[in-house]
């Protein structure tokens, strides 16, 4: 089959040193089972904010696999004008470039961002083509969440109306809707206005396994970076991630001021990333001793991260929009327990699981009792360390979850051809 892939928001595997994330897993699946890809992505990283085309143009990545990158207007904020018309750039773009490339059997739209998905919904309808939406956050409602903490709820929705009319149209028209978590499911089934039925499925994001030892420390890697070196006998809390504004790093960084004036010299964070926090984080960390922040880092440093590490950490502000996102998924791979803001299903995992400690977002009180609670008792952080290895390879391996995906993909195309038949007779 020829399969089209719709998703902007991913690093995209163009280097060897990139994590491949949700829509490079799924691609290495399908070709593995024998599909030709196109990937419509953008020429715009999102997680580093930079261009990595000046260029509309085309990455080979093999005889039957192709990543086209649609050159938009770039932003620095996520939540901004800008990022709007960058994204409504390329939406255009692909409205009247797709047309010169052959059809495809399939077309899988990752959502958000919205606007692209809508023309890919669009094009699928105008030609019947199958059509499957992957929802992986909850846009445009981000954005009225702005308009409504801002105290301008009824102008947001005037707004985003449009935004809406697109958002209905291109579920109401997936004949399969897949997301991230069963929340994000719901949510979708709602705006479609439908009821769910055989081919909604929940596909966790999961990571790619890197057969992790949960017991692994610094001091038996191979080719240990000057970043880890004498801190062997600490215990690193760490976090892995964009600095955006999802994510309350500050309170991280308030409770290494706190352990650090009261001696607690075993406990060490590091923040590895970068974003529109960084210059705020890196300010409130200066005369910190026991926090390092990393900057951007490749695979291989995050392999090697993830191995030293005690426990990971999932600090998100208060209603931040997030399901099951990639980041514990990735912590678990390596054995890590969680310490965890999210609420709802990532709360409720945690807790049925035994795989870490929940907090109330911005509770700094919470927040470092959890830290004490796991770094006091050797064998408790054991126990979640081996519950996290389990529940990651039942439920977060990617090379299961995607494989299945694919699965997915072509069982809705036989489908969608067998209907064909059956109406043509």
């Amino acid at each position: 089959m020829n399969i089209w892939l719709i998703q902007t928001g991913e690093p995209l595997p163009i280097r060897v040193s990139i994590r491949k994330m949700r829509t490079a897993l799924l691609a290495d699946k399908l070709l593995e089972r024998g599909h030709n890809i196109l990937w419509w992505g953008s020429a715009f990283e999102h997680q580093r904010k930079i261009a990595i085309s000046e260029s509309d143009r085309n990455f080979h990545m093999s005889e039957r696999y192709t990543i086209r990158v649609l050159r938009g207007s770039g932003y620095r904020r996520n939540i901004s004008l800008s990022r709007y018309i960058d994204h409504q750039i390329v939406a255009l773009k692909f409205k009247t470039q797709s047309k010169k490339f052959p059809q495809p059997d399939i077309i899988v739209a990752s959502m958000p961002d919205h606007l692209l998905a809508y023309e890919a919904a669009r094009y699928a309808r105008k030609n019947g083509i199958p059509f499957l939406v992957d929802v992986r956050d909850l846009w445009p409602d981000i954005f009225l969440a702005r308009f409504k903490s801002m105290g301008l709820y009824g102008m947001g929705k005037l707004v985003l109306a449009l935004d809406f009319a697109r958002l209905s149209f291109l579920l109401k028209n997936a004949e399969s809707l897949v997301a991230v978590c069963k929340s994000y499911l719901n949510w979708g089934l709602d705006k479609a206005g439908r009821a769910e039925n055989s081919f909604d499925r929940v596909f966790y994001l999961g990571y790619q396994n890197s057969n992790f030892r949960s017991n692994a420390r610094a001091s038996e890697i191979l080719d240990v970076p000057a970043w880890l070196k004498g801190r062997e006998d600490q215990k690193l809390f760490v976090f892995i991630g964009t600095f955006g504004i999802s994510y309350d790093l500050e309170l991280i960084v308030e409770a290494a001021k706190r352990f650090q004036k009261t001696g607690k010299s075993d406990i060490y964070f590091i923040l590895a990333g970068t974003g529109e926090k960084s210059d705020i984080i890196s300010k409130k960390s200066v005369g910190l001793h026991n926090v390092m922040l990393l900057g951007w880092i490749g695979q291989k440093e995050i392999s090697t991260l993830l191995r030293s590490s005690y426990a990971g950490l999932l600090s998100y502000v208060k209603g931040a929009p997030q399901g099951l996102p990639n980041k514990p998924f990735e912590y678990l791979s390596a054995g890590l327990p969680l310490i965890n803001s999210l609420e709802g299903e990532m709360a409720d995992l945690i807790d049925q699981h035994r795989l870490g400690f929940n907090y109330f977002p911005g509770d700094l009180e919470g927040f470092s009792s959890c830290i004490e609670r796991i770094t006091a008792d050797a064998n408790l952080h054991d126990h979640m360390s081996r519950n996290a290895l389990a529940f990651f390879q039942k439920y977060g391996d990617a090379d299961k979850i995607y494989d299945e995906y694919a699965r997915h993909i072509e069982c809705l195309v036989e489908h969608k051809r067998h209907a064909n038949i059956e109406v043509r007779d």
